[in-house]
């Protein structure tokens, strides 16, 4: 008798942040709808020129009769509620739930922005990558510091994350330093700072070896093929980018451009799926909460 409502929670945990996200999605494919049936797209005023800026880094189509411009740059963008809603409901713990929670923003921002091509839009974009990327450098800190979740220079550092990513975000166009091409490296390069140091110190005595051992290796294994892979895709995107040198030339895109699968969509999926990796990584490295992955629970 004890045993059933024990399993009917375990399902519960394990399948909730699930439906909420396919809840989610349902939701806004109706506002989609209604608003297409209504009006057509309250964003169709998009400019030429910013569409053709657009095309240099995607390929995929603007609808400018759609409710939102773009199809699977727009819904791609779930990955990150999908990843933020599995750490919020998996790992539980102080800063689990900023992360998760700085996630979910940037799938609304991102999405926000391919759906819009709004100037807002890019910039909030570019605020969620940069605070999701600083949440990560700061729980990394965290975990190699042995800091309690509980201690106030852990929730200093979390929640700067998120006002320095609003900053610099909102500044990349003001100051040279915070301009995305350039900020956004340098942060991936401080988050692979922090893994070798973690990957050192467990072989090392540099004063911070964990209390327990994790097993980190798979979860850095995730991280770099998915994050490679993400490259790739978004490099090879687009008109004038880094692996995709057209010239400008639209008809000669990798991707074609009403394809469900566009470079820059799998970039969103990739790119979620590698958040959740560098997590776990720092996590497995003193193991004091638990996995954001939902297999790695009986």
């Amino acid at each position: 008798m004890s045993e059933k409502p024990q399993t009917s929670m375990s399902l519960m945990r394990r399948w909730s942040w699930l439906i909420i996200c396919g809840g989610c999605i349902l939701v806004v494919a109706c506002i989609a709808l209604l608003g297409s049936i209504a009006s057509g797209s309250p964003w169709a005023d998009v400019t030429s020129d910013q569409v053709m800026s657009y095309r240099h880094e995607q390929c995929e189509a603007v609808d400018k009769t759609a409710f939102f411009l773009q199809i699977a740059n727009f819904w791609s963008n779930f990955a990150y509620l999908a990843a933020g809603l599995m750490i919020l409901f998996f790992n539980r713990s102080m800063p689990g739930r900023f992360v998760g929670g700085y996630l979910c923003f940037l799938a609304v921002c991102s999405a926000w922005f391919h759906g819009t091509l709004t100037g807002i839009g890019k910039t909030l974009d570019i605020v969620g990558v940069y605070a999701v990327l600083l949440a990560i450098i700061a729980y990394g800190l965290i975990e190699l510091m042995d800091w309690s979740y509980d201690e106030w220079q852990s929730w200093l550092l979390m929640i700067a994350a998120g006002v320095i990513g609003v900053i610099t975000g909102f500044l990349r166009t003001d100051v040279f330093l915070f301009d995305s091409d350039l900020f956004t490296p340098a942060l991936v390069v401080i988050i692979i700072g922090g893994m070798v140091w973690a990957a050192l110190a467990r072989k090392t005595r540099m004063g911070i070896e964990p209390v327990a051992e994790g097993n980190m290796w798979w979860a850095l294994g995730v991280t770099v093929a998915t994050g490679l892979l993400a490259l790739v895709f978004k490099y090879t995107d687009g008109t004038k980018n880094l692996l995709a040198q057209h010239d400008g030339h639209y008809y000669e895109c990798l991707y074609s451009h009403t394809s469900v699968l566009q470079g820059h969509a799998l970039w969103h999926i990739l790119t979620g799926v590698m958040f959740v990796g560098m997590f776990e990584y720092f996590r497995a490295f003193r193991m004091r909460s638990e996995s954001p992955f939902p297999w790695r629970h009986p």
